[in-house]
């Protein structure tokens, strides 16, 4: 209950800064239609002796103003388990929309709901043994901010801090989520 409480005041928060903000940006020079695309995303590698981690997310996004972006976000994360006799992997994938508004100057807040086909992976903690696999799907709502530095006038480098609303015991994200991606405006 404290969680949708917290969303609702922060969430209450960014539409009035929009609000306040919008009206300024149409009064700006609008970048040149080919600007407004922005392509990027995360990449994501992570290895040990117990296992693989890799996540590909491409995004593509479309600037409504100069500060504010609206996009979806595709995710495909591959993860393999391997210790002792437990050895496992597991394809998840799914995807959302996003939006992103600049404070200022490379600060944004951001906005994402993502959709995840997850497979979780029973198993016997005696033997070791897979017992079973099911796919679920599970609803995130990620809430945070982060920076968004400029490499050139079209290339950046963001990072990103998310907390996810919906976190329960099934979800494969702990909070916080950290992100790094590029991009790049078309």
């Amino acid at each position: 209950m404290q969680h949708i409480r917290v969303f609702r005041s922060i969430f209450t928060g960014f539409l009035l800064l929009i609000a306040v903000q919008l009206p300024a940006q149409f009064m700006m020079e609008q970048p040149d239609f080919e600007k407004k695309w922005v392509i990027g995303g995360d990449f994501g590698l992570g290895f040990s002796n117990y296992g693989t981690n890799i996540l590909i997310s491409p995004q593509v996004g479309y600037r409504i103003t100069p500060v504010w972006e609206f996009g979806t976000r595709l995710t495909y994360n591959y993860y393999s388990y391997n210790q002792n006799r437990l050895k496992f992997s597991t394809n998840n994938y799914g995807g959302g929309f996003y939006t992103t508004y600049e404070i200022f100057r490379g600060i944004f807040a951001h906005l994402e709901n993502e959709l995840l086909s997850y497979e979780k992976v029973y198993y016997d903690p005696l033997t070791l043994d897979i017992t079973d696999k099911q796919r679920t799907s599970i609803h995130s709502v990620f809430i945070g901010g982060g920076i968004r530095q400029y490499f050139s006038g079209r290339a950046f480098a963001t990072i990103t801090i998310l907390y996810n609303l919906n976190e329960t015991l099934d979800t494969p994200y702990t909070n916080p989520l950290f992100r790094i991606g590029f991009g790049v405006g078309l």
